[in-house]
Order: structure tokens, then C-alpha cells, then sequence
């Protein structure tokens, strides 16, 4: 009963702390962004995504960085556990993405309106034409911005139990249609933190793997199913 109630106030403590720290870093970078966009805003993009994780008790060690290459743009796919993915994913990226967000997401108080000046692209989990567009838009956005790789959760879900989720096609069409390698990012001990199924909040630490990139070359709509089986197969090496 001791150790509920002490999980219960820690988890209040870190969202009370985590939840303010990004309410005032949201603010100042909607500020930022009115006058400028640029490098120092990347910066603050990504020192907000640290900040949040950091007040949430989470210490993120990275590694395999060699294998990452700052003059290429990838398909950064990473697996989806809890909330904090979003933040960890960019967060601790070596270079500058863009992602795509639920759409419903934007409609959020100040997070929809700082998705929105980021340049996130809205996705529908309803309308399979609308997710089409957007996977478009997005390809669209990887060839006119070349400093910019694209991020993306390919389970589209978080899991429930810990273990690999099924993959969805679209990150895999948007690297396939791009000609980008895929970059896999792989977090270890996320589950232990939060969990989808819990609202509690257990601080520790996250392991994030940068494994080489998968070679996208080759590949088309009709063995599609080939690059995603090859791709899951590396992760299951790490998450079962």
C-alpha cells in the first residue's frame, strides 16, 4: 500500500513539473516563431522536447550516433510505447525532422496550435484518403526540404503489452516513393515508464539505439511487405 500511494505522488509530482515545463517552453517558442523560424528555432524545438523529458525524471542515453550521417535525409522510424515518444524521438535525433500527428492533435490547447508552427502534418486515423494526402504532403515535404529527414511510428499505435506492434505501410510507401534510406531508432525501457494502459509515471532510464540505415533501393509497392518484414526483423533483435 506504501509503495502505491509513493508511485501515486511521484507520477502527480512529475506531471504537475513536466506539464508546466512544457506550457512555458510551448509559450516562448510560439513567441520565437513569429519572428523567426530558423536554426535557433530548431534549437528551441529540440531543447523543449529535452526539457520535458528530463522534468518527467527520464534520462536518455544514446547510442550508435556513428551510424547516422548529417549531409543525408532519412525515414526515421522509431517504435511507439508511450507520450513521451514524440519528445524523445526529436528530442534526441541527431539532426532536424519533420512527423506527421494525429489530426485530432491539433485541436489541443497551445500543443496543437506549437504541432501546427512546427510544420507537423496532420494525419487522420478515420479516413484512409485523407491518411493518403498526408503521406503524400509529406513525401512532397522530403523532397523540397532537404535538410529535414522524416520521423515516423510505424506500429501507428502505442502497445499495450510491451511487445512489437504489427507495422503499417504508410512510413514504408513515403521511404519507398522519396528514395530515402530507412533509420531505425529503437528505445529500450520506455514500457517501464509509462504505459498506455497506466496513467502512472515512473521516472528511470531509456535506451535509444541508432541502427544503419536500411537501403530503400530496390524496393516498390509490389514487395513492399519484403522491407517492412526485413525492418521489423531488426527490431524484434532489441523488443520481442
Amino acid at each position: 500500500m506504501i509503495k502505491k500511494i509513493k508511485e501515486r505522488l511521484i507520477s502527480i509530482l512529475v506531471y504537475a513539473v513536466a506539464v508546466t515545463c512544457f506550457f512555458l517552453c510551448a509559450i516562448f517558442l510560439l513567441i520565437i516563431s513569429i519572428f523567426h523560424t530558423g536554426a535557433l528555432f530548431e534549437k528551441l524545438v529540440k531543447f523543449t522536447c529535452k526539457a520535458v523529458v528530463f522534468c518527467a525524471g527520464i534520462r536518455v542515453i544514446l547510442k550508435g550516433t556513428e551510424n547516422y550521417d548529417p549531409h543525408k535525409q532519412y525515414i526515421v522510424m522509431m517504435n511507439h510505447v508511450n507520450l513521451f515518444d514524440g519528445f524523445v524521438c526529436y528530442g534526441w535525433f541527431p539532426g532536424k525532422a519533420r512527423a506527421v500527428e494525429e489530426e485530432s492533435h491539433f485541436k489541443w490547447f497551445i500543443y496543437g496550435w506549437v504541432v501546427r508552427r512546427i510544420g507537423l502534418i496532420p494525419i487522420s486515423r478515420k479516413s484512409g484518403i485523407k491518411a493518403m494526402a498526408a503521406l503524400k504532403k509529406a513525401a512532397d515535404l522530403i523532397r523540397e526540404k532537404k535538410e529535414f529527414s522524416f520521423a515516423i511510428l510505424p506500429e501507428g499505435t502505442r502497445t499495450r503489452t510491451g511487445k512489437l506492434g504489427n507495422f503499417k505501410k504508410g512510413g514504408f510507401l513515403i521511404a519507398i516513393e522519396s528514395g530515402q534510406d530507412i533509420l531505425p531508432m529503437i528505445q529500450l525501457g520506455s514500457f517501464n515508464i509509462k504505459q498506455k494502459k497506466n496513467w502512472l509515471i515512473r521516472p528511470g532510464k531509456i535506451e535509444l539505439v541508432i541502427e544503419k540505415p536500411i537501403p530503400t533501393k530496390g524496393y516498390s509497392k509490389e514487395n513492399i511487405n519484403e522491407l517492412m518484414q526485413k525492418t521489423r526483423d531488426l527490431y524484434l533483435k532489441y523488443v520481442d
